[in-house]
């Protein structure tokens, strides 16, 4: 949530102009809240091209069979019912080890735009599934790394029910670790965040969210432009920003050493399902929704990489609570397991 005085790109995203932004109006709302609420309109969703090639990825999503260890699987820190991630701020690992930051959500990632994971390293969501695999969560950390990837493989292969399945979404294709993560990323793909009350009120039920939500909205957009980053049907601009948090965790700059702007980046977040994902950041430092909003309005460390968007500014404590308010109204209906 940042300032728009500081956040000249927020206004320009949004057709505004800060010196011109019309007074908020009597009953909480903005005269121009049909433009805001235009910006959320959800599209369809993806189409699924190869529904038995999904349908193995969703397997394979929820089967301990594909960790080194037989009991550790993509589901364990990518849960349903928590927004497709974890309630820790590192999860541990098939090894035992906590990750290195909080798990990610997949709630619409087949929306995303690369480069994927919070600093970017992974250009696609299959490179992300064969890191995870070979070296990454779902590994002992193994060496060499490679005989535990063919443990993997040779027990898919040993399994009639999953021969005929790769046969059938992938026909004449070998049984391999290419095959396995082309079915896991098929089947992120398709992880739609189900349908909020916030959709509700976009499509025109007023009655849909509470008027603390709808005076969040407009917050969201004014004096705290949250819309500067959080933009879109998915709440995310799906670029890399330093907010000023860590002094340790070069985020994106690990990635990018020589981009000052990229040193503390991490990737903007979807908020979809946000009230069920906590703690938040990329570290889980911030325990509630609130503690993330306090600390925006705080603002973040000062320092040649942050964001020109993030600055302190005021809000009062009924205003912090109703961009809270609003951001409850983005939780889905359970998705399917």
């Amino acid at each position: 949530m940042h300032r728009p005085l500081a956040c000249s790109v927020a206004l320009v995203v949004l057709g505004l102009v800060a010196h011109a932004l019309p007074a908020v109006a009597a009953d909480g709302l903005h005269p121009d809240i049909d433009k805001m609420k235009a910006e959320y309109r959800r599209p369809p969703a993806r189409a699924v091209e190869n529904a038995a090639l999904a349908e193995l990825g969703r397997d394979l999503f929820f089967d301990p069979v594909i960790s080194a260890s037989g009991k550790t699987s993509c589901a364990t820190c990518h849960r349903p019912e928590l927004g497709w991630t974890s309630n820790e701020p590192r999860s541990p690992g098939d090894s035992g080890r906590p990750t290195q930051r909080k798990t990610q959500t997949l709630l619409g990632i087949g929306h995303a735009r690369p480069p994927f994971d919070w600093d970017g390293r992974h250009a696609t969501l299959e490179a992300q599934a064969v890191s995870s695999i070979g070296t990454g969560s779902m590994s002992m950390f193994a060496t060499p790394n490679e005989v535990r990837v063919d443990d993997i493989v040779a027990r898919l292969r040993a399994n009639r029910r999953y021969v005929a399945k790769f046969q059938a979404a992938m026909p004449g294709a070998p049984i391999n670790l290419d095959s396995v993560v082309i079915a896991l990323a098929a089947f992120q793909r398709t992880i739609e965040p189900g349908e909020a009350p916030f959709d509700r009120w976009i499509a025109g039920d007023e009655a849909a969210i509470p008027e603390a939500a709808k005076r969040g909205f407009v917050l969201f957009h004014t004096e705290a432009a949250c819309s500067g980053c959080h933009i879109g049907w998915r709440f995310t601009d799906d670029r890399f920003h330093d907010v000023g948090t860590t002094t340790t965790d070069q985020g994106r700059g690990r990635e990018l050493k020589s981009d000052p702007k990229m040193q503390f980046a991490f990737k903007t977040p979807t908020l979809r399902s946000v009230a069920l994902r906590a703690p938040y950041l990329h570290d889980g430092s911030a325990a509630t929704l609130r503690d993330v909003v306090d600390l925006y309005v705080k603002g973040g460390i000062d320092r040649p990489s942050r964001s020109p968007m993030i600055n302190p500014f005021d809000l009062t404590e009924q205003e912090r609570d109703d961009l809270v308010a609003f951001m409850q109204t983005l939780t889905g209906e359970p998705a399917a397991k």
